[in-house]
């Protein structure tokens, strides 16, 4: 139901002893009233001064077991703020609400933001405190150790945060730790052949995660008795849950561009940010990076708050039913992937393993959704080995990018995947394929330019054609490449959206596609074309309503709710 008209209703009629209504907040929101079995119980205020596609906005429980009715009732009037009445029923649910929702209605802090209250952040030379966590992920009622160095011996502190929506303060603060008695830890050795850096430090601290948390991204807050603090980023997840949304962290792409420490001596996949002796591939970037070392700078792994930040934080303010998990934890058991409707890739995720695209591949030949809101992913093909000085499994990502120097010669080397070698390209997966890095700073971006627009992508968001939004296509962009293979799709279902010009890095004139197609098991792929998607969603200054519009046509169409 869409209305402004006083006295409509929707009705949803139930059993069991509980339901929820789910609508939708914006700044037309008028006020619903809700009844439960023909008696009032409730006037329920659907204004926010921003969008809030597929929001829960309300849920009946204690009923007594049997039949029951929730209606609702468009009362034709609205709070001063709003500019409108409208009363949205996308849906009704006889089921509790999701973990996620109820989560976020818990008190937020902004305290997770390392430049309030005076703290200084830590840097890569003095180390005055770093860490990281012995996984990068853990399940509800398990356990995870984390490694800490200050500098000097001093006392420290560790808070940990859910990040999320929370009123719009981003995080959650679930725990606080310590004083706990810190001391500077050993050196991290540089392997001379491949360059890999690892820290064989004491552990610091055990945590048994509780099963009460809610599935989610976390950041452990350290802090030194000097005011200096670091992030050590993990996800605890909730295997036993079936969610509709999977949404996976791009772990190991942060840990290719990782180059701590960042004092002239580390080393990432990378020339630019590699120091010191040349390694096997001829110069002093590594071909192997270990999971055992903090990451660089704050230490939240860059690309966390560069783009996935944003996502998560309107997906969770959205309502969704989401669990989260790690591009490793893809790597180790593809048959998670199975228990959600849907599963997210956002923001940079360039780097995966033979065992990552066989997994997601086989999710959408058994009906999973894939919703790629990235650029420039699925690119380079990488290994994992178990750590040289602890021996645990994964622990060390390879990619010598280099065909004549890898070792190992067959389907799992490690150069790009739509190399002739490899033939396995991305975009049988996605649809489209990296195209190119925007010339200009690292958040220099282009508008995107709509195509297709008769598409159900675009429903209700008033695009056409030669439409542009600005903000949206950024640093580095996807296209479909004419040499390489198309997916294999139901007839007519695979189409190019938007076709974004832009200038790139080797100044030439390039272009920006993304793209939907359903798979022969019913499952949709959608593609996004652009690293920088969720800056659409979320990002202060960028935020458009037909960013957001399109993400919730294609999530609810992988739910099964028709925009």
């Amino acid at each position: 139901m869409l209305s402004t008209t006083a006295g409509d209703r929707a009705t949803f009629t139930f059993t069991g002893n509980l339901a929820s209504w789910i609508g939708f907040r914006g700044p037309q929101g008028g006020i619903a009233r809700v009844y439960v079995d023909g008696l009032v119980v409730s006037d329920i205020d659907t204004y926010s001064s921003f969008e809030q596609v597929q929001a829960m906005v309300f849920q009946t429980t204690g009923l007594a077991d049997g039949t029951h009715t929730l209606t609702i009732e468009v009362t034709g009037t609205s709070n001063p703020a709003s500019t409108d009445t409208f009363i949205v029923v996308d849906a009704f649910d006889d089921g509790e609400a999701s973990p996620v929702l109820m989560e976020n209605l818990q008190p937020g802090s902004a305290n997770w933001q390392m430049w309030l209250n005076g703290y200084r952040n830590a840097d890569d030379v003095h180390k005055q405190i770093k860490g990281y966590a012995s996984a990068t992920s853990v399940n509800k009622g398990g356990s995870i150790t984390f490694y800490v160095t200050v500098n000097p011996a001093q006392t420290y502190t560790i808070d940990l945060y859910r990040m999320g929506w929370y009123q719009g303060l981003g995080g959650r603060l679930l725990q606080h730790i310590g004083p706990l008695t810190g001391m500077p830890q050993f050196p991290c050795p540089v392997d001379a052949q491949t360059g890999l850096i690892e820290c064989p430090w004491t552990a610091s601290y055990v945590l048994t995660v509780p099963t009460t948390w809610t599935s989610g991204v976390f950041l452990a807050q350290v802090t030194n008795a000097q005011g200096y603090q670091n992030y050590i980023p993990f996800v605890v997840r909730d295997d036993a849950r079936h969610s509709d949304i999977l949404y996976q962290q791009s772990i190991a792409t942060y840990q290719a561009y990782n180059n701590f420490p960042n004092d002239g001596t580390g080393k990432s996949l990378y020339e630019f940010n590699s120091f010191g002796a040349n390694t096997v591939a001829g110069s002093p970037r590594a071909v192997k990076v270990s999971f055992n070392r903090p990451y660089l700078l704050d230490g939240s792994g860059d690309n966390f708050f560069r783009w996935e930040y944003y996502f998560i934080r309107w997906l969770e303010r959205s309502g969704y039913d989401v669990t989260y998990s790690t591009d490793v934890d893809t790597h180790q058991n593809s048959s998670r992937l199975l228990n959600s409707k849907a599963f997210l890739s956002v923001g940079h995720d360039e780097y995966w393993s033979k065992e990552m695209y066989d997994a997601v591949e086989r999710a959408r030949d058994a009906r999973v959704h894939l919703g790629f809101f990235d650029g420039d992913s699925l690119s380079w093909q990488v290994r994992f080995e178990p750590s040289p000085s602890t021996g645990a499994a994964d622990r060390v990502m390879v990619c010598y990018k280099d065909r004549s120097i890898d070792p190992i010669q067959g389907p799992t080397t490690t150069i790009t995947w739509h190399n002739p070698f490899i033939n396995r390209s991305g975009q049988i997966l996605r649809g489209v394929r990296y195209a190119g890095q925007l010339a200009g700073p690292s958040n220099a971006t282009v508008p995107y330019v709509v195509t297709n627009s008769s598409n159900w992508v675009y429903a209700g968001t008033g695009l056409v054609n030669g439409d542009s939004i600005p903000g949206i296509v950024g640093y580095e962009a996807d296209s479909q490449a004419l040499s390489d293979p198309l997916p294999t799709s139901v007839n007519g279902t695979y189409m190019l959206l938007s076709q974004s010009p832009f200038t790139d890095t080797g100044n030439r004139a390039n272009q920006s596609n993304s793209s939907i197609y359903q798979a022969l098991s019913g499952a949709w792929v959608f593609s996004s074309g652009t690293i920088s998607w969720s800056w659409g969603l979320d990002y202060p200054g960028l935020a458009d309503a037909r960013i957001q519009r399109i993400t919730a046509n294609v999530l609810n169409r992988f739910l099964g709710i028709s925009p």
